[in-house]
């Protein structure tokens, strides 16, 4: 009997050790590179109301820029010369100056931070001074505003 219960003990040490011993385990390093990511949202249309030769009308544009890097805004006339409008369109930027953007790229919001998940949502005040060189008509152009990595 005693012979019986020493062969029972040893067989389940060995049972115990076989069963611990057949697990095994490691460890996997994962490796991500998160590039600089941007993305830019906006209503697609903004409409000023009638407007006569030497008035300003004045409209803010609502956008969100979403951001994990340091980020600048710029916006400029993409049509604007070429529709015959001689009125001025101009956007103001974050220090609120204006800059005509029928003649060149303007940085409109600069060394902004990044925007993290939520984003951040402004207005771009916008003008349009009207012309006597303008015939009665309604215009069309188009702005571009593009988000990119602050230097």
């Amino acid at each position: 009997m005693k012979n019986k219960l020493l062969v029972s003990a040893l067989c389940i040490a060995v049972l115990f050790v076989w069963i611990v011993g057949a697990q095994a385990s490691g460890i996997v390093t994962f490796r991500v590179n998160v590039t600089p990511g941007m993305t830019i949202s906006s209503p697609g249309t903004l409409e000023f109301e009638s407007v006569a030769p030497d008035q300003t009308l004045e409209r803010d544009l609502n956008i969100t820029v979403w951001s994990n890097v340091d980020w600048q805004l710029t916006a400029r006339s993409v049509d604007y010369d070429q529709g015959g409008l001689q009125g001025v369109i101009e956007a103001a930027d974050s220090y609120g100056s204006w800059h005509d953007l029928g003649s060149e790229e303007w940085v409109l919001r600069r060394d902004e931070l990044p925007t993290g998940a939520s984003g951040l949502t402004f207005d771009i005040p916008f003008r349009f001074t009207g012309s006597y060189s303008d015939a009665p008509d309604t215009y069309e152009f188009q702005i571009q505003l593009t988000v990119v990595s602050a230097l």
